[in-house]
């Protein structure tokens, strides 16, 4: 492991766990003079073998694309503001992964220079079983340091501002 943090990679999916995420992610990247890069992930709806099977059209699939980029959007805007920070951070690179997010965030975090911040899960037992946990996939597999952030109640709030339907 390096001492040198590069690029701070966040896990980024509109939650209350993630805008805590982004927040800590742009103080790290500010403390260490590096690259904020928050990463939205995305699977169509009812994943990709359904995907396989029934190919979506591609305007469906573009509606797709400019849905995941708008979550990504306003999950910066509302844990950041209208514009990205911009003291102490070398550069500022949000991105939409279409994949599962556990495999994208390792994948995107792949340099012993990079950190890797997620939010605590705020899924439920349920959703865990069968999607599995992506902050302990990141655990397991990343090749550089995670850090696991808990929201608290102001973190909520400005998730739900958010919204996944504004």
């Amino acid at each position: 492991m390096s001492e040198t943090v590069e690029r701070v990679v966040v896990g980024v999916d509109g939650s209350a766990g993630s805008v805590a995420a982004l927040r800590q992610g742009a103080r790290e990247a500010a403390r260490h003079g590096a690259v904020l890069c928050p990463v939205f992930a995305w699977s169509p709806p009812g994943g990709e073998a359904a995907d396989a099977v029934n190919p979506a059209p591609a305007d469906v699939r573009a509606h797709w694309e400019q849905a995941a980029e708008a979550v990504l959007r306003r999950t910066c805007e509302a844990a950041l503001g209208p514009d990205a920070p911009t003291a102490g951070i070398t550069g500022f690179r949000p991105r939409t992964v279409r994949a599962d997010a556990g495999a994208a965030l390792v994948a995107l975090s792949h340099h012993g220079t990079d950190l890797l911040v997620m939010g605590a899960g705020s899924h439920g037992v349920l959703h865990r079983f069968v999607r599995g946990s992506v902050s302990r996939h990141c655990l397991r597999h990343a090749a550089c340091p995670v850090l696991v952030v808990r929201p608290d109640t102001a973190d909520d709030r400005v998730a739900a501002a958010a919204g996944p339907g504004r």
